[in-house]
């Protein structure tokens, strides 16, 4: 089952890719989408979920989108009843659906579906006259033949040194191609149920066609990953392969820890949060997208993934390397679906003074336009100095003060509030009413500040001391800070358990690179067809070469006639040399015989 689409994103006519995790737009006509990112093709679906019935009466905040896109699409496919089973067509600009015949109440959920393609046959053994025929252009077999065999003898072989061998060789470049990502899903299933050895040797061709420098290889081999790495089962070497390969890949590492994690796999979970940092470490120039994609998997990621994808947005290569419009986005459609995590990801906002009022302004629109109170708390954190504009400050001071006292907001609004009031003129009317409206209702800080730039204020009781305090650091509440440190153990651990893994497996490779072990088993007969092209070339050859036997033929008949005549006449002649006239006779005979067949010859030779 893919991710449901979040509400708020839906009706905003956005998604998420269900191949790389990368946020995109959907098209206005149609149900079929690719992402600017990967390349991935998808597929709008919509299904019904059975919730509790106190489920429905829920009110959800009001959300701005175009619900019309979405009626739009959901009106060309009917949904399944998960009560009763009957289909009916769904009104998708309400997220609680009732069905006209049992009345149970469902939640619509739309999903982004990727396109794939059917089943792959399996390879099948080839010999050396294929891969000759092949390489001379008598084929038109579409794979390379060389690296089918490869795979069919790493799938088929009964010896495992052999196999480690014949594994190998995947270290070579020659076998990286549309063959091996084609043949992928049964070299999978190989690694899945072989010895270590073997499947450490085999995994390097995914990472290496994911390094490979052809992008349109790219989303079919994180497809085939995706059928097996959900495998309680899996095997580590698979997901650090996935972590050489580009941003594409992080969607399905987080996601197969996820799925680890709620299975009871830490141990997979953790080696897949490796190889994401392995990733993010290996494609700087992707870590914009990559932050996004890592953003909007907190949409669906719990526990100590949870735990990781908060720190790893705090605290590594991805800290303020995206749009920071990006992040106040997320941020306030996270609020109405995870407002949980909200607090934990204001910290990441990393952005410098204004740069005029326009870009105060902007800020100020943020702040204005926002769905839900995390967007509204992250546009309080884009409010880091003041400007010197007394329409623009008094703007900003009354969206501080119509959030001051909400429960969510609030914390957010107050800091801002405290930065504008330092960093900004000593004097400042909007501050003026602010205080005169809230007077000792004010914060201990502001209050502070306050009255050390206008100490003879009326507004405020300036006998009261005030002291110096430090900022307060944002920190992860103590749960959040547990996962954050089960995850840290359970990497530590990770590494000793891959370390041992490639150790064990060392000393068999080594052995098995002093094996003489061949691709292919067989020289003939040929498995595959000749091309057609080959096939009307070489008949056209065949009558080519018939025709010149046959003219050899008929011109050595000719010659061979020719000289037994003249032989015949020359012992006539030697005989009758009395005979004058009969001489004469015969000596004109053979020269008539020899232009007749000159005349013959060349009428040969000219068919």
């Amino acid at each position: 089952m893919y991710d449901a689409i979040p509400q708020i994103l839906a009706q905003a006519q956005r998604g998420i890719c269900p191949t790389c995790g990368a946020p995109m737009r959907l098209a206005d006509a149609g149900r079929d989408a690719v992402c600017d990112f990967c390349g991935g093709g998808s597929q709008l679906r919509f299904t019904l979920r059975e919730i509790e019935p106190e489920a429905a009466k829920l009110v959800r905040p009001a959300i701005k989108g175009a619900t019309r896109w979405l009626e739009k699409q959901a009106k060309y496919e009917d949904c399944t009843c998960p009560g009763c089973g009957a289909a009916f067509p769904v009104d998708a600009a309400q997220s609680i659906q009732t069905c006209e015949y049992c009345g149970a109440q469902s939640k619509l959920e739309s999903r982004l579906v990727p396109i794939t393609i059917d089943d792959v046959p399996a390879p099948v053994e080839r010999t050396r006259a294929d891969f000759t025929n092949q390489r001379r252009g008598r084929s038109d077999y579409p794979w390379d033949i060389e690296t089918e065999q490869l795979i069919w003898r790493v799938l088929n072989e009964p010896d495992l040194l052999q196999r480690v061998a014949l594994a190998d060789k995947f270290q070579h470049w020659g076998y990286i191609n549309q063959t091996a990502a084609h043949f992928l899903p049964w070299l999978l299933q190989q690694i899945q149920r072989d010895d270590d050895a073997v499947s450490v040797c085999a995994a390097d061709a995914v990472g290496k066609l994911l390094c490979s420098n052809d992008p349109t290889l790219w989303p079919s081999v994180v497809q085939s990953c995706r059928a097996v790495v959900f495998d309680t089962q899996s095997k580590p070497c698979l997901v650090h392969e996935l972590g050489l390969g580009q941003g594409v890949c992080v969607k399905t590492l987080i996601d197969a820890a996820e799925h680890a994690a709620a299975n009871g796999r830490r141990d997979y979970a953790c080696q897949a949060l490796w190889a994401v940092g392995t990733l993010i470490g290996r494609n700087f120039d992707e870590i914009p997208v990559i932050a996004q994609i890592v953003l909007y998997r907190l949409f669906y990621v719990t526990g100590q993934v949870l735990g990781w994808a908060l720190h790893t947005m705090r605290n590594s290569y991805l800290y303020g390397r995206y749009p920071i419009d990006v992040l106040v986005r997320a941020i306030d459609e996270l609020a109405m679906e995870r407002p949980e995590v909200v607090p934990h990801l204001l910290d990441c906002i990393y952005i410098g003074p204004p740069e005029d009022n326009a870009d105060f302004t902007r800020r100020l629109d943020f702040i204005r336009n926002a769905q839900s109170w995390g967007g509204r708390a992250a546009g309080f954190e884009l409010l880091n100095q003041a400007i010197d504009d007394d329409a623009l400050m008094k703007q900003a001071v009354e969206l501080v003060d119509a959030d001051l006292d909400d429960a969510n907001a609030g914390t957010a609004a107050e800091s801002a509030l405290y930065r504008l009031l330092t960093r900004g003129r000593e004097n400042d009317r909007a501050f003026d009413e602010l205080v005169k409206k809230r007077n000792e209702q004010l914060s201990y800080r502001v209050k502070r500040e306050y009255i050390r730039r206008n100490q003879e204020t009326p507004l405020l009781d300036t006998t009261q001391k005030y002291y110096w305090q430090s900022d307060p650091k944002r920190a992860f509440d103590p749960d959040m800070q547990k996962l954050v440190e089960g995850w840290k153990e359970g990497i530590r651990e990770a590494v000793d358990q891959h370390n041992e893994i490639r150790e064990a497996c060392k000393a068999k490779r080594e052995q098995a690179r002093k094996l003489d072990v061949p691709v292919f088993l067989r020289d003939e007969p040929a498995t595959l067809p000749l091309a057609a092209e080959y096939t009307r070339q070489q008949e056209a050859e065949r009558l080519a070469e018939q025709k010149q036997d046959e003219q050899q033929g008929a011109l050595e008949k000719l010659n061979s006639d020719y000289m037994k005549r003249i032989e015949e006449l020359s012992q006539k002649m030697m005989a009758n040399m009395n005979d004058q006239k009969l001489v004469q006779d015969i000596s004109a005979e053979m020269m008539k015989l020899g232009e007749d067949l000159q005349v013959k010859m060349q009428k040969l030779l000219s068919q």
